[in-house]
């Protein structure tokens, strides 16, 4: 009874090699997407935002310019027309509304208020629309480049509710 066990050759037990990160699945091939999206979005957020301080620091510098020269000059009638031609360049360059600039009187400056929801011109009315026409005219200075001053950044702020709000309008009368 000397039966012999047969031999068999066994291997060793060998486990299987991690799973390697490479390929990558495709929930993350979407997040990585997605996350590409939100930087795209972000930095081009971030590039509006300087370019619109940038524009609003040009805006500043040149009104200053102004303030400056009236300074030296005391000249309202001049104070006028350059306060006036600077609404009329920033409306034209900045606001991005050529067809503004032709606007004269009561309508240039319902076209101004309208820009920042506001009565903020209706008061400096005869400077912007008259007073660069007549050679003696008697405002308050620097209430108005004040009121400039401050234009300029709300205006910049609400030009994007702006054009939303007219595209919004002209859509419904499209479609009425």
């Amino acid at each position: 009874m000397d039966k012999a066990a047969p031999s068999l050759e066994l291997r060793d037990i060998h486990l299987p090699a991690d799973p390697s990160i490479w390929p990558l699945a495709v929930g993350w091939w979407i997040l990585i997407a997605i996350a590409i999206i939100v930087a795209y979005l972000v930095y081009k957020k971030w590039l509006q935002r300087k370019q619109l301080k940038q524009t609003n620091q040009l805006l500043q510098v040149e009104l200053l310019s102004i303030r400056e020269n009236f300074k030296q000059h005391q000249d309202k009638h001049r104070l006028a027309s350059d306060i006036s031609d600077l609404l009329k360049r920033f409306v034209r360059h900045v606001l991005k509304d050529s067809n503004a600039t032709s606007l004269t009187g009561q309508e240039w400056i319902n076209y101004l208020n309208s820009r920042v929801n506001s009565d903020v011109f209706s008061r400096y009315q005869t400077e912007l629309t008259q007073a660069q026409y007549v050679k003696n005219v008697e405002f308050d200075a620097p209430s108005l480049m004040a009121t400039v001053k401050n234009y300029f950044p709300a205006a910049i702020k609400h030009a994007k509710e702006y054009e939303q709000s007219t595209l919004k309008k002209a859509m419904e009368k499209r479609h009425a």
